[in-house]
């Protein structure tokens, strides 16, 4: 039976589809067959995230009218042998998520739903930004979660930089853990290649991590004041206050 996991914040901009694909992404590539339901019924965020955009042949909004059977709606990614995720594109009717992965869980040891059925899931993790904004509706997303019944909540901390963390400018992401009394599972560094298509190989080592820890093969956190310390680090932080 699939390990189902909630992931998502209440607040926009967090990179909760981002820490989404690439949890999958690296669970796969660790060999953990693993389904990614994207929960953009608009534009298929997760889809396009994934390098997937408009690769589907079927979606949720198929399946809701019998067009298709839940496995079919699933969209098997070329690169990585072990993922698979399915769009909810169109879907008007967000009851239908659950059926459709009570269907196809068997095939699965790991179901990540981006920001959707939450009521489905046995576990959640919110993902928040290191900032005060974000850091309030990650607290506010706890409450919402606890009160749907979900008891077994975590933390990612997405977006951090370790030159802002050296210099005092935000929150370490130990400390926003604490904040918000949650078991901190992953910290994402800050990449802004991301938002044109590629992921610096830092960000994917920091997923990798994460996949293993999420799946209790090790309990480490990458480390993003690594290259931040001593003299070059120093120098790299004044570097990027002036650009």
């Amino acid at each position: 039976m699939a390990k189902k996991i909630y992931i998502g914040s209440l607040k926009g901009g967090t990179g909760a589809t981002t820490v989404c694909v690439g949890l999958g992404l690296a669970l796969a590539d660790s060999g953990e067959r693993t389904l990614i339901v994207d929960g953009d019924s608009m534009s298929a965020g997760g889809m396009i995230v994934a390098g997937l955009g408009n690769m589907q042949v079927y979606t949720l909004a198929d399946y809701s009218k019998a067009a298709c059977r839940a496995k079919q709606a699933a969209c098997a990614h070329p690169k990585a042998e072990n993922l698979h995720i399915m769009p909810t594109l169109g879907l008007k009717e967000k009851s239908v998520i659950g059926k459709a992965v009570s269907e196809v869980e068997g095939l699965y040891d790991y179901i990540l739903l981006d920001r959707t059925a939450a009521e489905i899931c046995d576990e959640a993790i919110i993902v928040t930004e290191p900032y005060l904004p974000s850091v309030k509706s990650a607290d506010c997303s706890k409450a919402v979660l606890c009160d749907g019944g979900i008891k077994d909540i975590s933390l990612i901390v997405n977006k951090l930089n370790g030159g802002q963390v050296a210099n005092g400018e935000v929150f370490s992401a130990e400390q926003i853990a604490k904040i918000l009394r949650l078991k901190l599972v992953a910290v994402i560094p800050e990449d802004p290649t991301i938002s044109i298509g590629k992921w610096r190989k830092q960000t994917v080592n920091a997923f990798k991590v994460a996949a293993q820890t999420l799946s209790g093969k090790n309990g480490d956190l990458y480390n993003v004041l690594r290259g931040y310390t001593g003299l070059s680090g120093i120098i790299k932080r004044k570097m990027r206050a002036k650009i």
